[in-house]
């Protein structure tokens, strides 16, 4: 979409296939917040009315909050080591995705709303192994949707980029001041601020926002009857947002390897054109 003066070589643009691409991966960015956000609603709802009926359980001590802290930082930092065993190799993703499509998403989806609904029901020792199963899960199908993109997970690059996934949720996507800060450049500079941390970094900043999650998560859990079917939703939105990010991120990143800077000129492009259109309707 840029030009490029008379004197420097014209950037790349990208084709009419490749814009619907890049507008499809930003919309997926906001759909899977989506999920979180309205998640969030219910859950912040559910510990009001718990306070309201004067269940004071709700209140995690320092010490469990900390313990909760340190089991999000182990299971992410596991998952990080081991989701990307076997997937390191050339493999043939196409014949992959093919024969693995049909059953893989509903499966994966029942073993980790399982892996809550059990950990609901038992506690903090079941939380912590339902937190050491689903984030494995989350993780590996991050790795696969990668590969499916064409990174290679033999490279620390793309493998930190795995774990971007997960720490892109700890910053705001959607805007509240204007439309330059909405949710689609929002993506971009949630990278920038990313980019160049250290992998030791990138695991206690995920780590701080996921275990601020799980306390929530263990207080619900508390509550009769109430604690799996909380720990099952939670679970099952949390692979929904986390899909949802990861097929847009590397799709991102594999139209920037192709296009460079051109694919953020056209994510800008895209947004002055809808908010454009919104103005006018």
């Amino acid at each position: 979409m840029s030009a490029g003066s008379a004197n420097e070589l014209a950037p790349l643009t990208l084709d009419s296939a490749c814009i619907t691409e890049l507008q499809q991966a930003l919309e997926r960015v906001e759909t899977g917040r989506g999920v979180l956000v309205r998640l969030a609603d219910l859950m912040g709802g559910a510990v009001g009315q718990a306070a309201m009926l004067g269940m004071r359980t709700l209140g995690l001590a320092p010490t469990l909050q900390a313990k909760l802290q340190a089991t999000a930082e182990a299971a992410i930092r596991r998952a990080f080591d081991l989701a990307v065993v076997g997937m390191d190799r050339p493999h043939d993703v196409s014949a992959e995705a093919s024969a693995g499509g049909t059953w893989r998403d509903p499966a994966l989806k029942a073993a980790v709303t399982v892996s809550g609904a059990v950990g609901g029901f038992t506690g903090l020792p079941g939380l912590v192994a339902d937190v050491g199963f689903t984030t494995m899960a989350i993780m590996r199908e991050i790795a696969r949707i990668a590969r499916e993109n064409g990174e290679d997970l033999s490279t620390e690059a793309s493998r930190v980029a795995c774990l971007e996934v997960f720490a892109l949720r700890a910053f705001p996507f959607g805007a509240k001041k204007g439309p330059a800060e909405e949710s689609e450049l929002g993506y971009f500079s949630a990278r920038a601020m990313l980019r160049g941390r250290p992998v030791v970094m990138l695991v206690s900043e995920v780590a701080t926002h996921y275990g601020l999650g799980l306390s929530r998560k263990f207080a619900l859990q508390m509550m009769p009857v109430a604690g799996a079917l909380c720990g099952a939703s939670l679970n099952a939105a949390f692979l929904s947002h986390y899909r949802a990010v990861a097929q847009a991120h590397f799709t991102i990143r594999r139209l920037e390897r192709e296009y460079g800077p051109e694919v953020r000129r056209t994510a800008a492009d895209l947004k002055a054109h809808a908010a454009s259109q919104a103005r006018e309707a």
